[in-house]
Order: structure tokens, then C-alpha cells, then sequence
């Protein structure tokens, strides 16, 4: 008789407020004393939403640290592109944090690490406990990790639907297998995070090369 396996949730906390915000930064919620609502709002509505229509056994919301983390020591430029965070953007985290304990939906975070490094982890040892994990994200560095036990589910929005990314559905986005995504980031660079690829070499270039040497090593 086959066990049925337990469902984990664990969604990139600062990637889903980011999105809240500026999906209606034309049109932003406010309070009548000019406090800004707009993240709070779709946040904990995409919060709800994800907890009412996946009824997830197992749920957490995962945040980044303030600290520089282990890649910014590696690279100094590493996100240096980035534009700080909006004020009005910055006074609406105490709030959110305030309701997800409330809710009581547990919060994870943990000094020096991106929530990236956590959702990776918790993922790997899950497995352990036979436990079908989704971490939510449209993070295309976590498609490294898609497993027949862990998927990516990059939440959709008015303009396109939810994608639930299984290893087939990697390879048909990029080309590639989750296992070379890193090999695949290395060679083209990830703008998002100000990091560098292989002068040249294009998406096309970078497929061709793995699928005839395997991996950046042998590259």
C-alpha cells in the first residue's frame, strides 16, 4: 500500500512583498493618515490564496537577513546593481511581520544566508521525511533544485498563469537539466544579481556546450 505524501510550501517571502508593491506602484493603497498598504495587502492576499487553494500540510514563509551573506565576501559586486529598497516599501515589513505571527505562519530566517540558501536546504533535507516540497519563486537560480521530489512554483499573476516547474518542464524553458542550470547561469551571467558569464556566449552558444560537454568543468 502506498503512503501518501505530505505537500511543503515554503515561499521566498522578500521576492513575493517586492512583486505586491510594485504591481501597484501607479496606483498604491494608503491610509487615510498617508501610510502605504499596497504590499501588506497583496502579500497576505497571495499568502491566503496559496494556503486556500494548495492546502499545503506544511507551510513557511522564508526571508533574507539585512547581513551581507558568504557571496558577498566571495564577490563584492555581487548584487551591486541593486537600487535600495523604497522607503515606503521598508515601513510596511514590520506590519507584514507582525500578521504572519499573528496567523501564526511560521517565519524563517537565518544571518549571512538568502532566503534562497534556505528554501535549498530545508528542500534537500525533506526528502528525508518523503515530503513533496514547492518552494515559490520566480527565481530562476532555484530551478537548479527541481527534483521528481521538489518543484518550483512561480506564482502567475492577471497577465499569466501559475507555472509549476517539474524537471521536464526546466528543460523545455531553458534547454537544459535542473542539475545544469548552474553550469548554464555560470556561462551566460545572471544580470539580476550583477554577475558575469562568458563574454559571447548567448543561451543558444551555452545549450550547445553542455549538451556536448555535460558540465563547465569539462567545458
Amino acid at each position: 500500500m502506498s503512503i501518501s505524501r505530505k505537500n511543503l510550501y515554503l515561499v521566498d517571502g522578500m521576492a513575493l512583498i517586492y512583486r505586491a508593491h510594485f504591481a501597484m506602484i501607479n496606483n498604491p493603497l494608503l491610509t487615510k493618515d498617508g501610510r502605504h498598504t499596497s504590499a501588506i495587502f497583496g502579500f497576505m492576499k497571495s499568502i491566503l490564496n496559496l494556503l486556500k487553494n494548495e492546502s499545503p500540510e506544511y507551510f513557511a514563509v522564508v526571508l533574507d537577513s539585512k547581513e551581507p551573506t558568504f557571496r558577498h565576501k566571495l564577490y563584492p559586486d555581487y548584487k551591486a546593481n541593486r537600487t535600495e529598497m523604497p522607503i515606503e516599501l521598508i515601513e510596511q515589513l514590520k506590519p507584514i511581520r507582525k500578521i504572519l505571527d499573528s496567523a501564526n505562519i511560521p517565519v524563517l530566517k537565518q544571518s549571512g544566508f538568502e532566503a534562497d540558501d534556505i528554501m535549498g536546504t530545508i528542500s534537500k533535507n525533506a526528502k528525508k521525511y518523503n515530503l513533496k516540497t514547492y518552494l515559490v519563486t520566480s527565481d530562476k537560480d532555484m530551478m537548479q533544485l527541481v527534483t521528481d521530489q521538489t518543484n518550483v512554483y512561480s506564482p502567475g499573476n492577471r497577465f499569466k498563469k501559475t507555472t509549476i516547474y517539474n524537471e521536464k518542464k526546466v528543460e523545455d524553458r531553458w534547454g537544459v537539466h535542473p542539475q545544469n542550470m548552474v553550469d548554464f547561469l555560470a556561462l551566460v551571467g545572471d544580470t539580476s544579481d550583477n554577475i558575469p558569464g562568458i563574454d559571447g556566449v548567448g543561451p543558444k552558444t551555452a545549450k550547445q556546450l553542455i549538451k556536448e560537454y555535460g558540465t563547465l568543468e569539462n567545458i
